[in-house]
């Protein structure tokens, strides 16, 4: 008589539990590379996005220098945005370009582009390493204007 239990055949196998695990870290790293790479990215659409607005409010002031409107009305008129630590421009000062009088006008902006106040690095709050990563200097624009009759 044949006993109840039967030979178990290479078709009845079942996973064994280390298997199981080995498989389950494997999708657990995958998807911690996944979401890291898509901080990432998110992180960075977000730093060009904040500069892109700044060159544009540079540009836009050194519109308004063009039309003649002195430095201190143009940081007036300029609306406060949340991405620019400073903006400014310096005092006109005089350039001959050729044989023509002309005057000339530096503009700085610093940009702020990562809005987070905290970084832990090492597990200690490094707010010093912050301040120098999350600024950007824009390059100075140089504007010029030639003199008007009211002599501005």
């Amino acid at each position: 008589m044949r006993s109840s239990l039967q030979p178990v055949t290479l078709s009845q196998r079942a996973y064994s539990l280390i298997e199981v695990l080995a498989a389950s870290g494997i999708i657990v790293i995958a998807l911690g590379a996944a979401l890291s790479l898509g901080i990432a990215t998110v992180s960075q659409e977000e730093s060009g996005n904040r500069i892109a607005r700044g060159l544009s409010i540079q540009e836009n002031a050194a519109r308004l220098f063009r039309l003649g409107l002195s430095p201190e009305e143009i940081i007036r008129l300029i609306p406060s945005d949340p991405c620019v630590e400073k903006l400014s421009i310096s005092i006109p000062y005089s350039v001959m370009a050729g044989s023509v009088s002309v005057i000339a006008s530096d503009i700085e902006l610093t940009v702020i582009t990562n809005p987070s106040k905290v970084r832990w690095s090492s597990g200690v709050l490094d707010n010093n390493k912050l301040e120098d990563e999350a600024r950007r200097d824009l390059p100075k624009i140089t504007v010029y204007r030639l003199y008007t009759r009211a002599g501005h």
